[in-house]
């Protein structure tokens, strides 16, 4: 390959990627997820925090919740086992015979 070809390929290939790359960057500017209406209802936050009330918070004990699951509360739980109903079949006729495909033959 001469260094002519190689220039002929390279050079549309570069329009083309700055092209996508400019076309891309543009849609992300104008297109936008967010709507005008939850824009207007973003606030910042206030970045000033009240460090006597995280004092405090920190100065409490840790406590242990009451109704906390033990091994020994699991087993005490019920669990209902399943039963297995059976219905009885009547044939009305004592002639009656069944085959294996479950079919009653008379």
């Amino acid at each position: 390959m001469k260094k002519q070809d190689l220039l002929i390929i390279l050079i549309p290939t570069l329009i083309c990627v700055i092209a996508w790359i400019s076309f891309n960057v543009y849609h992300s500017a104008v297109t936008s997820t967010i709507s005008s209406q939850e824009i207007s209802q973003i606030i910042p936050i206030n970045p000033s925090f009240n460090t006597k009330t995280i004092a405090e918070l920190k100065k409490r004990e840790r406590v242990e919740p009451v109704f906390q699951a033990t091994p020994s509360s699991l087993l005490l739980i019920p669990i209902p086992t399943p039963t297995i109903l059976h219905v009885p079949i009547t044939i009305s006729s004592k002639s009656a015979q069944a085959t294996i495909g479950g079919q009653i033959n008379k």
